[in-house]
């Protein structure tokens, strides 16, 4: 405790009246104490961490009290350290009660809050301020006769505010201008360590909604799809994936490419998916889906957007020869039909890409699957891989295909998938996509 009262003395002493290389040294110190400081908040980007190390460190060296609070949207975290006791971090809604320190956050001015000393009027204040009964336990026992209350504020707002208390007989009497500079650190520390937080939140939310959802079961369908990305550190690529089905035996696939790649291209990816749902409750014809929604495209774009996609979009419904599927190209490569006794066919050309001619219209194609028979759709970044001498190609792809007739439809996209893994080795490479349907319904 004496080594305590020692670091505190020497940063908190009034420096006016001491010699000049005491007050020298008091600089020096001072300015050391803030660069560890700022050094703790910077290294831990956790805000729950960050405001636990940053009251353990005033705790341990400046005051026997100190309380953080920030509030972010909704919420409000606070951290409270008290002299010989862990610090304690919570995070509640703003709406659950109220403290005399939100008052200090809306307006944004400082203010000093005298305790009074024993009796029920020390315990009202106490609580008043710092909440928590534990807390106002311990910090009962030091007898703190004020509390210092200063806004945090960074970039114009206020966020958050910092509670500073001294023991008995032991106050901030001279320091006011190194209390002010503390808080100006804290805050800016603070402040970057919630906009770092919330930045990784948003990226999280958006990459989470962009990220390519699971197959859903259909009766009568065996599904299954691979993705990977160019970038690898981003998750999300411009390659997509989408099934949907507005009744049980009528459902709508696409598989498309955009231009770019990673979060923008992902954002891009995600409003045709959008305008593919729209698309499909106005008319269920893939080539009037794509219509549509190269409409959309084209209205939406900017000056400076890169809006270019390439897309199949198909609609399958069982019938009485097997299933139907009606396909519609936009500028991508044909799908493959795998028979299920082991031929492979190629489906027919392509009309124009998306968000590239607004009188573009796009033709279905119909192909029938039989028990066993799968329709593999992908993106060029299958036959486009680049290899020692090569691309992958067409050529490849059917080969890989031509003796997986018949089988599941994960077996045939993990089969592809590590073909061209071998091709590509650890070579820069597009987004990939593929998607498998496998009709398994009808006579077997």
């Amino acid at each position: 405790m004496t080594a305590v009262r020692e670091r505190q003395a020497r940063l908190l002493a009034d420096p006016r009246s001491a010699e000049p290389r005491a007050r020298l040294a008091q600089a020096m110190t001072r300015s050391d104490f803030l660069l560890r400081l700022s050094r703790t908040t910077a290294a831990l980007q956790n805000p729950h961490r960050a405001l636990a190390g940053l009251t353990t460190l005033l705790v341990d060296e400046l005051v026997d009290v100190a309380l953080v609070s920030v509030h972010t949207g909704s919420h409000e975290t606070v951290c409270t350290a008290v002299r010989d006791q862990p610090s304690a971090t919570a995070t509640r809604l703003l709406a659950d009660g109220g403290r005399a320190y939100r008052e200090a956050i809306r307006t944004g001015v400082a203010e000093e809050v005298v305790v009074p000393s024993g009796g029920p009027g020390q315990l009202r204040v106490l609580r008043e301020w710092l909440g928590d009964e534990d807390v106002v336990a311990a910090v009962d026992t030091l007898g703190v006769e004020l509390l210092t209350i200063r806004p945090l504020t960074a970039r114009g707002h206020t966020f958050g505010v910092l509670v500073l208390a001294r023991g008995s007989g032991q106050g901030f009497h001279g320091s006011w201008t190194f209390v002010d500079e503390l808080t100006e650190r804290v805050a800016s520390g603070l402040d970057a360590v919630l906009l770092v937080a919330e930045t990784r939140y948003v990226a999280g939310v958006l990459r989470r909604a962009l990220e390519p959802q699971e197959m859903p079961q259909l009766p009568g369908l065996d599904l299954a799809s691979f993705y990977r990305v160019a970038r690898q550190s981003e998750r999300v690529g411009g390659d997509f994936v989408d099934v949907h089905a507005h009744q049980p035996d009528d459902t709508v696939l696409v598989l498309g490419d955009v231009a770019g790649k990673g979060v923008e291209a992902a954002v891009h990816a995600q409003r045709i998916r959008n305008a593919v749902h729209t698309a499909s409750h106005v008319d269920r014809s893939p080539g009037s889906i794509l219509a549509l929604v190269n409409r959309v495209l084209l209205a939406e774009a900017g000056p400076v957007d890169e809006s270019l996609a390439t897309a199949v979009c198909a609609r399958a419904r069982p019938v009485a020869e097997g299933l139907r599927v009606d396909l519609a190209n936009a500028g991508h490569v044909p799908p493959v039909v795998l028979r299920a006794a082991g031929s492979v066919e190629v489906t027919g050309d392509a009309d124009p890409m998306l968000a590239l001619d607004p009188d573009a219209s796009y033709d279905d194609r119909t192909v029938v699957l039989g028990h066993g028979d799968t329709l593999l759709l992908y993106t060029d970044g299958v036959t486009e891989a680049p290899g020692t001498t090569d691309r992958f190609g067409e050529d490849r792809l059917v080969e890989q295909l031509t003796g997986l007739g018949g089988t599941v439809a994960s077996a045939v996209v993990e089969s592809v998938a590590v073909a061209v893994s071998e091709h590509l080795a650890d070579r820069h490479h597009d987004d990939m996509a593929m998607l498998a349907i496998r009709y398994v319904g009808g006579d077997r």
